[in-house]
């Protein structure tokens, strides 16, 4: 079972340090937040079904997410750099205004919708594996990725001259 673990971390830990990392937008969080899905992973070993390991601890790194803001205070100033930062998830060519402003765009996102595009888009998840993450239907995932989509979109319209 410790082997089976170590290939678990190994195969999932950038997908929910990533997660973790655009939710909390501090890499320090983030890989508390990490530790913890894997450590509620070991935990229950037992209980999860193993075709489905990756959808439930991006659920229970989301949840942990989730906790931890709502346990900071309301003023503290949160921090986009860490999107483009060099090997961040959102750095795959070079630093461009573009990039800055649709990192601040998904961040700007009310959940759901940024969730799904994170995990959606950015991670590039499966339908039914982002549904399962979410707890939502397929049709709901695809509905509310519609509107997020639509949104990031109005914005980036917004920005041309």
């Amino acid at each position: 079972m410790r082997k089976i673990y170590r290939q678990w971390v190994k195969d999932y830990q950038d997908d929910v340090w990533s997660l973790a990392r655009y939710l909390l937008k501090d890499g320090t969080e983030a890989e508390d937040a990490t530790q913890e899905a894997f450590t509620s992973l070991w935990r229950h070993r037992e209980s999860v079904d193993p075709a489905r390991i990756k959808p439930w601890l991006m659920k229970v790194t989301r949840n942990e997410c989730f906790d931890r803001l709502r346990r900071r205070r309301p003023e503290t100033e949160l921090d986009d750099s860490h999107m483009l930062q060099e090997g961040g998830p959102m750095m795959t060519t070079q630093q461009s205004e573009l990039s800055q402003w649709l990192a601040q765009a998904i961040a700007a996102l009310s959940e759901p919708y940024r969730s799904l595009v994170i995990l959606r888009d950015v991670q590039q998840h499966s339908y039914e594996a982002v549904a399962q993450t979410m707890n939502l239907s397929l049709s709901q995932v695809k509905v509310y990725l519609h509107r997020a989509r639509k949104l990031l979109r109005e914005q980036l319209a917004e920005l041309k001259p």
